[in-house]
């Protein structure tokens, strides 16, 4: 499908960073904060925001690589950093 995706590098970015902001939206409202209750926004909203900032980032990678196997890589390499932190 990202093959199929007519926006540049740059837009997708942008989209990307929407997202994003759009989880944060959902978070904020979910949590009650200042000025973002009225929304009333539930986990289930919070979780469908980090779907699509997930669907993004990964068009975007396959935007720039179709290899299954750097991606792979990459994602080892960070989920191995995040251990290492962690523990």
């Amino acid at each position: 499908m990202s093959a199929q995706e007519k926006k540049t590098l740059e837009q997708m970015v942008l989209k990307f960073s929407e997202e994003v902001r759009e989880t944060s939206q959902a978070m904020l409202s979910y949590v009650n904060a200042s000025g973002s209750e009225y929304k009333q926004l539930s986990i289930s909203d919070v979780k469908e925001e980090c779907a699509d900032v997930v669907l993004v980032a990964l068009s975007l990678f396959y935007k720039l690589s179709s290899n299954e196997e750097e991606l792979q890589e990459f994602l080892n390499k960070k989920v191995n950093k995040w251990e290492s932190v962690m523990t």
